[in-house]
């Protein structure tokens, strides 16, 4: 039988119990009434069965009650997990669980692209403490294009070791795929320092500057970044990414 059939009996049951219940509570106060004398008294053995009949069917209504709320708090809680285990088992990047914990949170991201000739950091957040999947971190996120507009993008990540990789699409599209790679990720720092490589609104495949900060690193300014802005995180970027890592110049 199928789970909606096991419902659907569970709670034909239900309701016969508490149709039983407010009969048995019914007759306790019926009795109660019927055995009342001329003068208005009630004698004890008849207030006794009266107690026990209307004690018997209340507590029959307040558990079929209980039941039933809890019952519809249950599917709720089980077809929530049963959505949670689907998408994490379509998730194609996924990592062991633990590893996952220390990037589970919201983080600020920066990175540097090429626009009009020109080169411009730009800024949004990837809300990874949102992602409920086991096994990895999925989010969509809105960006803002050079148009205008704003699209979806599918943001996953997964970890391999220290290292720690986002790879981020145009949800529905398997094109035009930005890559990062933070090559040390231990996650106890506040900033991460790392190369992505992304086809830029100008059709140029590059290799770029990123950062991931748990914090604001331009207070105020993120949504507008300005060119002193873009000035510093080039320095935040050279100073926090050349401090552990070397990029190897030409064979000469």
């Amino acid at each position: 039988m199928t789970e909606g059939g096991y419902w659907a009996d569970g709670q034909a049951r239900s309701w016969l119990i508490l149709a039983l219940g407010v009969v048995t509570t019914g007759f306790g106060v019926a009795f109660a009434a019927a055995a009342v004398d001329d003068q208005g008294r009630i004698s004890l053995p008849n207030q006794e069965i009266s107690g026990v009949l209307t004690a018997i069917g209340g507590g029959i209504v307040g558990a079929v009650i209980s039941i039933m709320v809890a019952r519809a708090s249950d599917r709720e809680t089980l077809r929530h997990l049963t959505n949670v285990l689907e998408s994490s088992l379509t998730s194609t990047l996924r990592s062991e669980n633990a590893r996952l914990a220390s990037a589970r949170q919201l983080w600020h991201h920066y990175f540097l692209t090429k626009l009009r000739g020109q080169y411009v950091w730009q800024y949004e957040q990837y809300p990874f403490h949102l992602s409920a999947h086991v096994g990895s971190l999925a989010v969509e996120i809105d960006v803002h294009t050079d148009s205008g507009h704003t699209q979806k993008y599918l943001v996953e990540a997964f970890v391999r070791h220290e290292r720690l990789t986002i790879v981020s699409r145009k949800a529905g599209e398997e094109a035009n795929v930005f890559e990062e790679i933070y090559p040390q990720f231990d996650g106890e720092l506040s900033e991460y320092f790392g190369l992505g490589v992304v086809r830029t609104w100008d059709a140029t495949n590059i290799v770029t500057k990123v950062i991931l900060s748990r914090l604001p690193l331009l207070s105020g300014r993120d949504s507008a970044l300005t060119q002193e802005d873009f000035a510093e995180l080039d320095r935040i970027w050279e100073q926090g990414f050349k401090r552990l890592n070397e990029v190897l110049p030409d064979c000469l």
